[in-house]
């Protein structure tokens, strides 16, 4: 039951162990080019666990300095989105339907999530032909404070022929 995402992965796994992040990023800034505007980068890919950062540099700050709002939202949904879609069947096609942001605090330097998947999740994912779940996304910043609370929803559906 694999499809495009999970195949590459798979084929990456085969690598040198340490060339399997280079090419794990590599290959998603080519696949995605606002992950490479953005220098969204990957840190573990699992199917249950995903883990990405964005360094706080000139192109993704606010006026005050810090990663902007936006690229905040667009690191927890890439990281929510993908990893789900890398658990979908090949006839499935991922969307994003909401994605819901609460900004807490300021934040200091790089900004890490962490998307996970529980069983119950993953078993809807694999089998079900259309659904949606419910990915709260672990935002901390560099000294490890929670600056935002992000949840995304991403969904699926069978795709059209």
């Amino acid at each position: 039951m694999s499809n495009v995402i999970a195949d590459a992965l798979a084929r990456i796994e085969k690598l040198p162990k340490g060339l399997r992040n280079w090419a794990t990023n590599f290959a998603f800034k080519m696949a995605v080019p606002f992950v490479r505007t953005s220098r969204i980068h990957y840190e573990k890919v699992s199917e249950r666990e995903w883990i990405a950062h964005v360094p706080n540099r000139r192109a993704v700050q606010n006026h005050l300095r810090q990663v902007h709002a936006g690229a905040m939202m667009t690191l927890a949904e890439s990281v929510a989105v993908t990893m789900m879609g890398m658990n979908l069947p090949p006839d499935r096609l991922p969307l994003v339907k909401s994605l819901h942001a609460q900004f807490v605090r300021r934040s200091s330097g790089q900004i890490r999530a962490i998307a996970r998947l529980t069983e119950e999740q993953l078993h809807a994912i694999r089998t079900e032909p259309k659904g949606e779940v419910t990915i709260e996304v672990d935002i901390r910043d560099a000294t490890g404070e929670v600056p935002a609370i992000i949840t995304v929803v991403p969904a699926w559906t069978t795709r059209r022929k």
